[in-house]
């Protein structure tokens, strides 16, 4: 994967469009972002990732959630996933007032898209000396439905994953170049981020050593993989007493192969969809030997229920093919062929890419709640801080700076002595959201309002003004056990 020189181009416009390209595109994401946000769609993920951010202290809590503590026992978000990189984003977390510190997220996760097309953009230029070529396949890759999608992130805001994205393409753009030190950083922040890292790391170490002249790159590559998936697997359990929850599944998905005894979830229009993201990178198959970098996180995704070709799980996949296909663009060397195929692969990124945002975002705006956040503030201020709070789906977000707080009737009903007030928003309870896609949390949601709706009954209420009834107990009286669903 040497640079060969291809035909300059002077024509700089094309650079100037791609950047003001995503500039507008950078807008629409956050435009969408923030609207669900304010809308009080976002839950679930993101009123956990917030409480995780503001329990840690850097002392004994780190990214403490007191929902996946009572649910699967572990004390650190580093059991569930090994992402010792977002200790630096709860530093910053910590110093921000909330609002500041939900902005923060929001927009690092929609601009992580567009720091990956930057770094595709650069390597394609590198490589190709082409800006137009560049300009082409850097910006179908961020018009990619499979990058969008999980972008404007479902009800979630956030997710980790999303820093995969910039990096990735980063470690693409400092092989390009050579720049071994940037190469290094790129992998290690990578590996901080979540455990399915180390996979890409080995295999991608593994084709430098085989198949390009990068032989002594490779095989660090591969050493540094190695020691970081060990300290995830086995140092992580030594510190908390819990091993990671996601590496056991790398376990357990292995010891399923040894015994030919593999099974997936994949649906066909699931497979139907992961063909049509990849049409987009067809030449990334004239460097197919690191594709192979997919396979094994592809695999694992399809051993999650919750994990599909439509979520954040898919950033880094995409993310490895946009990358391999301007690598494979170089190898094919018929300047003009690729042009018409990137060409043809914009145009249609440029209708999907945008029916991408508008859909997502159409699909869960339907479901907003109304929110007296006047009446939720006065709500706050009664409640003790260090008090346990049940709280509806949309509210959560906003009781997110407190030790226990949760909507989830498992938890409530398994930690019932740990909650003595209930914060609920009969707005929660909207016809969109009955039937719409937060159908089953809407019974949650129902279940917690009515239980409130009976303790204030018996004199338990504290405050009800907008729509917000505040109540306390002794204990968390019995209630519903729906069972959330596994995040």
């Amino acid at each position: 994967m040497t640079p060969q020189a291809l035909t300059p181009q002077a024509d700089r416009r094309s650079t100037f469009l791609f950047l003001f390209g995503l500039v507008v595109l950078y807008a629409a994401i956050m435009a969408a972002k923030f609207a669900l946000w304010r809308a009080n769609v976002l839950m679930n993920d993101w009123a956990f990732y917030n409480n995780s951010f503001w329990n840690t202290n850097f002392r004994d809590l780190w990214m403490l959630s007191h929902d996946r503590l009572i649910q699967f026992g572990y004390p650190s978000y580093l059991n569930e996933h090994f992402a010792p990189l977002l200790m630096l984003l709860a530093a910053v977390y910590d110093v921000l007032p909330q609002t500041q510190g939900e902005a923060m997220l929001l927009l690092l996760h929609g601009g992580c898209v567009i720091v990956a097309a930057l770094f595709i953009h650069a390597t394609a230029l590198h490589l190709l000396q082409d800006r137009r070529l560049a300009a082409l396949i850097a910006f179908s890759y961020a018009l990619s439905p499979g990058i969008l999608w999980p972008t404007i992130s479902i009800v979630y805001g956030f997710q980790p994953d999303c820093l995969l994205a910039p990096m990735a393409a980063c470690a693409g753009w400092a092989l390009a170049t050579r720049r071994d030190g940037v190469f290094y950083l790129a992998l290690l922040l990578g590996l901080g981020v979540k455990e399915n890292v180390p996979g890409y790391g080995a295999i991608l170490g593994t084709c430098l050593a085989l198949f390009t002249s990068r032989r002594k790159l490779g095989l660090i590559t591969i050493a540094i993989s190695l020691a970081v998936f060990v300290i995830a697997s086995k140092g992580v359990p030594l510190i908390t007493g819990v091993e990671n929850r996601n590496v056991g599944r790398v376990w357990t998905f292995v010891n399923d192969v040894l015994h030919l005894n593999p099974h997936f979830d994949y649906t066909l229009p699931e497979i139907a969809i992961g063909v049509g993201y990849s049409l987009a990178f067809l030449p990334a198959l004239a460097v197919w030997p690191f594709l192979a970098m997919l396979g094994p996180d592809l695999l694992l995704i399809g051993q999650v229920p919750y994990a599909k070709l439509v979520t954040w799980h898919v950033m880094l996949p995409v993310t490895v093919l946009g990358v391999c296909a301007t690598f494979g663009t170089l190898r094919i060397a018929r300047p003009e062929l690729m042009r018409r195929y990137w060409t043809a692969v914009l145009c249609v990124s440029l209708i999907a890419g945008p029916a991408t945002i508008y859909l997502s975002y159409s699909r869960y705006i339907a479901l907003a709640s109304v929110v007296d956040r006047a009446a939720v503030a006065q709500a706050i201020a009664l409640i003790p801080k260090d008090a346990g709070v049940a709280v509806t789906s949309d509210l959560e977000q906003y009781f997110a700076r407190r030790a226990i707080v949760s909507s989830r009737p498992d938890v409530l009903n398994t930690a019932a002595h740990e909650f003595t007030y209930a914060a609920v928003n009969r707005n929660a309870l909207t016809p969109a959201r009955r039937d719409g896609p937060l159908a089953f949390v809407t019974r949650q949601d129902a279940c917690l309002v009515a239980l409130a709706e009976r303790v204030a009954q018996a004199g338990g209420a504290v405050m009800d003004a907008g729509g917000i009834l505040v109540v306390k107990f002794s204990r968390m009286p019995p209630g519903c056990v729906m069972g959330g669903t596994e995040r």
